[in-house]
């Protein structure tokens, strides 16, 4: 094929993860791949029309081949519909911090994500099979996306809540106390909790202070994990569980994770994840399509089915989208106090939550925020 193939990028920006974008693309040129990329931004994933705009520039005036996107939620149908009204083969990949209302009518679309939602959804059956009773904690930042949501569904047979606990956007002198006397007060078997940011920082404070960590098991999403609240666990051992598709620590994973960090020097992120994870069904559509035709590099991508870094990488064909697996991993502590997490439970993934919503219009009226997770 052409060695000049061109490739369009969509990549929003984010102040509290400024590598983000330099990950993603990081990930994306660890394949080695022949072809000539035209990066556009997109500010923080909000502004459809501006990723519109974008799509227009990449396919009228650079005339690429294939657009990767990186994209929020926020009217993502209008984004779709466009791309697929102009013949465009568009491959997304996003955070699944929000439920997919209605993602799977759009010819050319097919997305790839870290399924958080996913995991939430699939962390509440496994409660509801141990018949736990869950306390959840959060940001007022990260309440605003559907994580909880998710849990919720999981739940909806009989209501496993025991309360929420929400920090304030500003929060109070005694934030530590609350957290605490809210969460003492429920008795619940375990916390569920989910930070990012700032936000994840702001938290792991409050809970040095009131030793939350040492009474209940914390059950957390990736990006509550940080640097403050594993010296915390590092200096006080106790139950800290991550719910996720993947881990840096993964053994399944060792491969890309070594490679990557003889390239750059420093180990992977979600971020990375997703963009060499997109790079690799992009070699593979390139290497096998008959031609760079969009109908023949659709046909191409129904047939995909190559192993990745959260394993066998193919798209469901009643909604475009990748499937994985879901885990529980546990921090462990080794002899010398290194930190890892050991996977120790496997969340099947069966499609399930997916293809509830996918198949579902989007409500009249729907709260949250506009910007992509985690861009802000």
């Amino acid at each position: 094929m052409d060695k000049q193939i061109k490739i369009g990028i969509l990549i929003p920006k984010s102040q509290q993860y400024p590598s983000l974008d330099r990950d993603f693309i990081r990930g994306l040129k660890l394949n080695n791949l022949d072809v000539k990329l035209f990066v556009e931004s997109i500010g923080i994933g909000a502004d459809e029309k501006l990723i519109i705009d974008k799509i227009q520039k990449l396919n009228f005036q650079e005339d690429v081949t294939i657009i990767i996107g990186f994209l929020g939620h926020r009217n993502t149908t209008d984004v779709y519909k466009y791309a697929s009204n102009n013949n465009i083969l568009l491959l997304v990949a996003d955070l699944g911090a929000t439920t997919p209302y209605q993602t799977s009518e759009h010819k050319g679309i097919f997305i790839n994500s870290l399924g958080l939602t996913d995991s939430c959804y699939y962390l509440g059956r496994y409660f509801s099979n141990k018949n736990y009773q869950i306390a959840t904690s959060t940001s007022f930042y990260d309440s605003g996306y559907s994580l909880l949501s998710a849990l919720e569904y999981a739940f909806k047979e009989q209501n496993q809540f025991t309360g929420h606990y929400i920090t304030p956007f500003m929060p109070r002198e005694d934030e530590a106390g609350h957290m605490d006397h809210t969460i003492n007060a429920q008795q619940p078997n375990a916390v569920f909790a989910f930070y990012s940011g700032l936000y994840a920082d702001e938290n792991a404070g409050f809970l040095k202070q009131n030793k939350l960590t040492q009474k209940y098991p914390f059950y957390v999403t990736p990006f509550s994990v940080n640097d403050k609240i594993l010296e915390e666990y590092k200096n006080d051992p106790h139950e800290l569980y991550v719910v996720s598709s993947w881990m840096q620590s993964d053994p399944d994973s060792t491969d890309f994770t070594s490679r990557y960090k003889d390239v750059y020097d420093e180990n992977p992120s979600f971020f990375s994840v997703l963009g060499y994870e997109n790079g690799l069904i992009l070699k593979n559509l390139l290497l096998n399509a008959k031609s760079l035709k969009t109908s023949s590099l659709i046909e191409e991508i129904y047939k995909l089915d190559i192993e990745g870094p959260r394993g066998n990488i193919k798209f469901d064909k009643d909604n475009n989208r990748t499937l994985f697996n879901h885990y529980i991993y546990q921090l462990n502590l080794d002899s010398f106090n290194n930190i890892s997490f050991k996977k120790i439970e496997t969340l099947a993934n069966d499609g399930n939550f997916i293809k509830a919503f996918t198949s579902l219009p989007k409500p009249d009226h729907i709260g949250g925020w506009d910007n992509a997770y985690l861009c802000h």
